[in-house]
């Protein structure tokens, strides 16, 4: 038998559990390659046991090397997958690009969470996917029990104790009930919010809970025990807004909310939409082997893949419990493949379902049996423990739900931000914060210290950025990723704020001001190189100076002129002029932007220019290269650049616009002396 090398694409419940099965049925040569986002196993069906404290959420997690022995645990983003090469590409957490070929590939990356299906879900709403989620949602619920306890205002109050959950499902419900358990019982922990309570509101477009349940009666149940708890239940209800007020509903009654958890919405996952695989109900369809239809050698199980059932001919619903099933088969076709030997469909028979409502009540049909309260509850706290990954995890959660039950349930407010808020870096000169062609992975802001900008490294900075300058913004590299589009080095010793890539293009996209920032910086970096490009083209462009293009003599303006004056000067068309003092040396520069400024801030007509100038504006010698000249005018927000003398007296001698080098790099070089000759038709042709 040859060796083979299986790639499992996720960590979740089906990816695991494939690679342990393959662990014990597949030969010593077959190479097992697991790749997962996380470095570590979820146990997801207890994520609402977390976010009511009933269990750290350290007890409910494995390390996912602590799983596997012989598979091989990549901690990596798949980012593409080849199926004509048998390739799947992906990023290590560090940025590094990497990738292996496969000669059997399986999917089991799940579903993602839809937040866009309804306006404000994304920016209002909890989901409850993932282990943050969880612990994010119990520590804001004592968050807001923290605010109300010092508020004074009712209105503000109540609000402040209103949570609406969105889904009457298994999540929905759990959610509910595992968060009027513990608001029930840290309220006494409150003096100042005696006689409150807290109101959570559960919304169910349908006219039954836990709608996958057979039995009716079971719905029932359900719905009668989350009210006498205190739960809100309102059926066939549904979102269709959240704002920062609350949740809108399609009749037009708004909840106020201070806490919005949505249990409703999927998406299919990127990556399987980049597959060019046809799909249905936003799944991979497969044949009843599990194998892609449509591709070789391609696998699929779980909440991303339509594998038909035998039993009844029906897709598998996407449940953890499936997805064992699915991968315990899946591990065993594998092997056949292996030896050649017939495959065999996809056979299972759901052996029931549960769900707990909190306070020691719970619904579960058990092979066909309803059962509902406290021995329910009682059968859902054995099953879910028997399912836990490793004796320890199970002996953490045995001491979880014996303290729980003993005493109050933990009501810290834990904090997870670090100390600062901000990430902080410091460079020493002549490190490379980052290299050309890198993966985006931070924004930075320079605090102190200044940082050379390099599209060549072998070359001079292009530009030298200060205090209070931000560098890093994305650019496209050739393959279409988001790469850094120059190396920045230190130049002298440098202190930087690190902004995650990701929030600020979030900031970027809402603050207008920022964004023409960016895209200013995008812009001249990307002008920065069409110059070299020219310059290379035109090698006597090298060689010439700023006394070759500049305007001379400059139009100035004085310190003391008024802002009346300054708008008539402005009048004849002028973009801008440099401020000179009585001996002609520059003191400032007062461009459009700057007077609009001025006046859209209503100063006084009689207001001296210098009270609103630019000052310490960008200035270049008459001597100083054409091509250093140019990247200042890319970098600087200014229509005209003063000249000054290259005695060293400061006095401005003329000024160069962008247009003056676009005219000496596009006219024929035999015209030079004849445009040095008559300045005056061009002069601030800008």
């Amino acid at each position: 038998m040859s060796e083979q090398r299986v790639i499992i694409v996720g960590g979740g419940f089906g990816g695991v559990t494939l690679a342990q099965h393959l662990e014990r049925k597949a030969p010593p040569e077959t190479e097992i390659v697991l790749i997962s986002s996380e470095n570590h196993f979820v146990f997801t069906p207890m994520l609402a046991e977390v976010v009511g404290r009933s269990i750290s959420p350290l007890h409910m997690s494995v390390a996912g090397r602590q799983m596997v022995r012989r598979t091989t645990w990549l901690t990596a983003e798949v980012t593409d997958i080849d199926l004509q090469t048998h390739l799947v590409r992906y990023v290590g957490q560090g940025g590094e690009d990497a990738s292996l070929t496969y000669d059997q590939l399986v999917l089991a990356c799940g579903s993602v969470v839809n937040m866009n299906i309804m306006p404000g879900l994304a920016a209002y709403a909890y989901p409850i996917k993932t282990l943050g989620d969880a612990i994010d949602l119990g520590n804001d619920v004592i968050s807001r029990f923290e605010e109300a306890a010092v508020e004074t205002d009712a209105a503000r109050r109540r609000r402040l104790l209103n949570l609406v959950v969105i889904g009457g499902g298994f999540s929905g419900i759990e959610v509910a009930g595992a968060i009027t358990e513990v608001a029930n019982h840290a309220l006494r922990f409150y003096p100042t919010l005696k006689g409150e309570r807290a109101h959570i509101i559960l919304l169910q477009h349908g006219n039954l809970l836990i709608p996958e349940l057979n039995a009716p009666s079971l719905s029932r149940f359900a719905d009668d025990k989350l009210r006498e708890a205190g739960v809100d239940v309102r059926l066939n209800c549904g979102a269709e807004e959240v704002t920062a007020a609350g949740v809108r509903l399609k009749g037009g009654e708004l909840i106020e909310a201070a806490i919005v958890v949505s249990t409703v919405g999927t998406s299919p996952n990127p990556l399987i939409q980049k597959l060019g695989i046809s799909l249905q109900h936003g799944r991979l369809v497969t044949n009843p082997d599990m194998s892609v239809t449509g591709a070789s050698n391609v696998w699929a199980l779980g909440d991303c893949a339509m594998v038909p059932n035998a039993i009844d001919q029906r897709p598998s619903p996407p449940t953890a419990q499936f997805a064992m099933r699915q991968a315990k088969q899946l591990a065993e076709n594998l092997v056949r493949t292996f030896r050649g030997e017939p495959i065999r469909p996809f056979s299972f028979k759901s052996l029931g379902m549960l769900a707990s409502l909190g306070n020691r009540t719970a619904v579960a049909e058990i092979l066909g049996v309803r059962i509902s309260g406290f021995i329910a509850w009682i059968l859902w706290r054995a099953i879910y423990l028997s399912k836990l990954p490793s004796l320890a995890r199970k002996l953490e959660v045995v001491v979880d739900w014996t303290w729980s039950g003993l005493f109050s349930p933990n009501i810290v407010q834990l904090q997870t931000s670090r100390t600062g808020g901000v990430g902080l870096a410091h460079y020493a000169p002549g490190e490379f914060i980052f290299h050309k062609g890198d993966r985006i992975g931070n924004v930075f802001a320079i605090q102190s210290g200044t940082a050379g900008v390099y599209p060549d490294e072998s070359a001079h900075p292009a530009v030298i950025l200060k205090p209070g300058e931000l560098f890093g913004e994305r650019s496209p590299s050739g393959t279409g990723r988001l790469v850094y589009g120059a190396s920045v080095k230190a130049e002298t010793p440098l202190d930087l704020i690190t902004i995650r890539s990701k929030d600020f293009q979030r900031v970027v996209q809402t603050v207008t001001s920022l964004r023409a920032m960016t895209k200013r910086s995008e812009a001249a970096l990307a002008g920065y190189e069409a110059l070299m490009t020219m310059a290379k083209e035109r090698p006597r462009l090298v060689s010439l100076t700023v006394s070759d293009v500049m305007s001379r003599p400059a139009e100035t303006i004085l310190p003391d002129t008024s802002l009346r004056e300054a708008v008539k000067r402005f009048s004849g068309g002028r973009p801008a002029y440099p401020i000179v003092n009585q001996e002609g040396r520059l003191e400032g520069y007062c461009g459009r932007i700057e007077l609009f400024d001025a006046l859209r801030g209503a100063r006084a007509l009689d207001t001296p220019i210098r009270d609103f100038m630019r000052r310490d504006p960008p200035v270049v010698m008459e001597n100083q290269s054409l091509l250093d000249a140019s990247v200042v005018l890319l970098r600087e927000d200014v229509d005209l650049l003063p000249v000054a003398s290259m005695d060293g007296s400061g006095k401005v001698v003329g000024v160069m616009s962008p247009l003056d080098v676009i005219l000496k790099a596009i006219e024929p070089l035999s015209t030079d002396t004849s445009l040095r000759k008559a300045p005056d038709d061009r002069k601030l042709a800008s």
